[in-house]
């Protein structure tokens, strides 16, 4: 089991996935990083029984899925004042692409956006989501693939034909 000591090193070298994986959920850059800041502490309060040999980065993944849906539940009117995080492009990005993906994402409800995430974005299989999650592979692949058509009808895009492919 990881000593509390240990969790400060964790968090550091973890710290930019989760951020990414929220900003991709929240759409939002200060949402993002609340909801970071509170998957820390969960994760703090529970570190003793984290094992970072088996998939601590899997646990902290699950548990930011959690924080963000349950956090969707008590706030489900709050809305973002921008519609793009204030971030400098990286060089060889395209901006459009990135502007894309945030209104594909905006239509999906929170567990479709986390399966979208983490299968297409993060490249994840079905199990290594499904295990995530502690859900079954036929639940991930069937809300990914309506993940999928609900974004096919809202926003028909390039984009969104090259994910159904």
């Amino acid at each position: 089991m990881a000593r509390r000591r240990d969790f400060s090193d964790w968090a550091t070298d973890n710290s930019a996935p989760l951020f990414r994986r929220a900003l991709l959920l929240t759409g939002d850059w200060h949402r993002a990083e609340d909801l970071v800041q509170e998957t820390l502490a969960k994760l703090y309060v529970s570190w003793a029984r984290v094992d970072l040999d088996r998939n601590a980065t899997g646990y902290a993944m699950r548990t930011l899925f959690h924080v963000f849906v349950s956090d969707r539940r008590r706030r489900p009117a709050e809305v973002a004042l921008v519609d793009v995080v204030p971030e400098r492009p990286e060089p060889g990005r395209d901006l459009d692409l990135r502007l894309d993906l945030a209104k594909i994402l905006a239509v999906l409800s929170p567990q479709e956006r986390f399966v979208v995430v983490s299968r297409y974005l993060d490249d994840l299989s079905v199990e290594e989501v499904a295990r995530m999650l502690g859900r079954t592979r036929s639940w991930v692949r069937t809300t990914s693939h309506r993940a999928l058509r609900r974004i096919q009808t809202a926003a028909p895009s390039p984009l969104t034909s090259s994910l159904l492919t």
